[in-house]
């Protein structure tokens, strides 16, 4: 008799296992985040001098605010 009990529980032991397969189970999917690329335009190159100068006028910082064009000249 408990030979059969034994044979029976192995029985349903094996059985479960087929309900268990890994086949059967939900995946796991590996998400990559990417991080977003961004384009930066780079500052145009200007010139030293006042603000309201136009990008191709040259000017010379005189010191407290003023400024001196540079064909201007000094005369000494």
């Amino acid at each position: 008799m408990l030979r059969i009990i034994v044979a029976a529980v192995v029985a349903f032991s094996f059985a479960s296992l087929d309900s268990a397969d890994a086949a059967s189970k939900r995946k796991r999917k590996k998400v990559r985040h990417i991080a977003p690329i961004t384009v930066v335009p780079a500052p145009h190159a200007r010139t030293p001098g006042p603000l309201w100068a136009a990008p191709g006028e040259c000017y010379t910082d005189e010191g407290y605010g003023r400024y001196l064009p540079c064909g201007a000249g000094m005369d000494m």
